[in-house]
């Protein structure tokens, strides 16, 4: 847990590798200076930028080449010195996912990491492609860096909603008493976006709505949801593991039973292959074996190019009779808050009941909204893992969709095509 006496006072060099990409310029350096104009980092801080390209104010380096490993950390030697003390250093991969493995040595066995402890090193998404992908990069970070040193970033983690789940389900006994399999009938989540797949067609050729989505944010989300309530806050990544490690797919897959998978019509022509089938939409049906859970169906879906752009997690409460189907909605986005539908009476002479919404919505009542990438950086440079990914969970996710993903490979005779802003039960509903 973060001690504020001890937050801005570790020297900070923060590398980020593809300081030119898109996610350095959208969100990493606006982070930055945001942590920075809430005066929360450390006194002594300093962002160098890799990039291949000449710029006078980046560190021009060949990533391919060891000897420039070594040249780098003359330059982050350089900047100790002006500091007048060593610096812890953090390494940022903002780079094609190919490319990571390669860094990823060429760091490790170099003077950068080699030695030195005070490293950590930050990976973006996907963590691999399949689950022995992902066992094999898991073997590959660790003889490099220890699980404490390796923070794998997923933004979803450290929206607002995410990170109150446990505080919402923990501080509130209405719902702590009520959160298992005798009161919730079933859980959803869903992260619905309007717009297509623009800007990112090679990306999503390799890899689709499975890995891009469910893999990582919705079942680290589900996760979140069942875990049992941490005693330390610093258990959560733990329990978060063990969570995935109950969750399974139980049907016939063959049989598409549980899994849908479809893709918006003009796809194929958008991403320049007529026979694309890379699936835009999958919802997939998991049970857990969690005596607490036990039989409560759990839905996740995902799509592009639907009705309306939405993430959030539903909770269906059990009910004897209609007028006692509670609803409850954490939601990530947009106006990020939560929700809770009850019944009241419609006031006048007659006995009519109507359904209405108790809202919460962070804006509402904070001034103050960190982007989610402000909470991913200043919970490294602090040492704090709870936003964290850890490789167990990784390893847990990729088993989980192992069997789909084996049976995709196959055939693609199941894969549905869905009109652009259609809803998703619209989809569900397609032969």
């Amino acid at each position: 847990m973060i001690l504020l006496n001890q937050m801005n006072k570790v020297p900070t060099i923060l590398v980020i590798f593809g300081i030119s990409g898109d996610l350095a310029k959208r969100y990493l350096l606006p982070a930055i200076e945001a942590i920075g104009e809430a005066k929360m980092l450390p006194e002594k801080f300093k962002i160098v930028g890799i990039t291949r390209q000449k710029n006078s104010e980046f560190f021009q380096m060949d990533l391919s080449t060891k000897e420039e490993y070594e040249r780098l950390n003359d330059h982050l030697m350089e900047i100790e010195k002006e500091f007048g003390e060593p610096a812890q250093r953090l390494f940022y991969l903002s780079i094609p996912p190919e490319a990571c493995k390669s860094v990823i040595e060429f760091i490790g066995r170099s003077s950068l990491a080699k030695n030195n402890p005070n490293k950590k090193i930050l990976l973006e998404k996907p963590f691999g492609t399949n689950l022995q992908n992902a066992r094999d990069l898991a073997t590959h970070i660790e003889q490099y860096f220890s699980p404490t040193e390796v923070y794998r970033v997923d933004h979803y983690m450290a929206k607002e909603t995410a990170q109150n789940i446990i505080i919402f389900r923990e501080g509130n006994s209405l719902f702590k008493k009520t959160w298992n399999k005798d009161f919730i009938e079933s859980i959803e989540v869903i992260a619905s976006e309007e717009i297509g797949v623009e800007g990112r067609t090679n990306f999503y050729e390799q890899t689709g709505a499975l890995r891009d989505i469910v893999q990582s944010h919705l079942l680290q989300l589900v996760a979140l949801t069942l875990m049992e309530l941490p005693e330390n806050i610093e258990e959560v990544p733990v329990l978060r593991e063990k969570a995935l490690n109950k969750l399974n797919i139980i049907c016939n897959i063959n049989e598409n039973e549980c899994v849908k998978r479809a893709q918006y019509e003009g796809y194929r022509a958008e991403v320049g292959n007529m026979n694309s089938k890379v699936e835009t939409f999958v919802s997939i049906n998991l049970q857990s074996n969690d005596p607490k859970w036990r039989g409560v169906p759990i839905t996740l879906t995902t799509g592009k190019a639907l009705h309306s752009r939405f993430t959030e997690i539903r909770i269906r409460y059990r009910k004897d009779k209609q007028m006692e189907s509670n609803e409850l909605i954490l939601r990530l986005q947009p106006d990020a808050g939560i929700e809770f539908s009850i019944w009241t009476k419609v006031p006048g002479y007659e006995h009519r009941l109507s359904s209405h919404h108790l809202s919460f919505k962070f804006k509402d009542h904070y001034n103050i909204l960190p982007d989610a990438y402000e909470q991913v950086l200043f919970n490294a440079i602090n040492s704090d893992h709870r936003l964290f990914t850890s490789g167990g969970e990784v390893i847990e996710t990729w088993r989980i969709l192992d069997e789909v993903q084996k049976t995709w490979e196959k055939s693609d005779e199941d894969l549905a095509i869905y009109k652009k802003g259609s809803k998703v039960e619209e989809i569900l509903h397609l032969k």
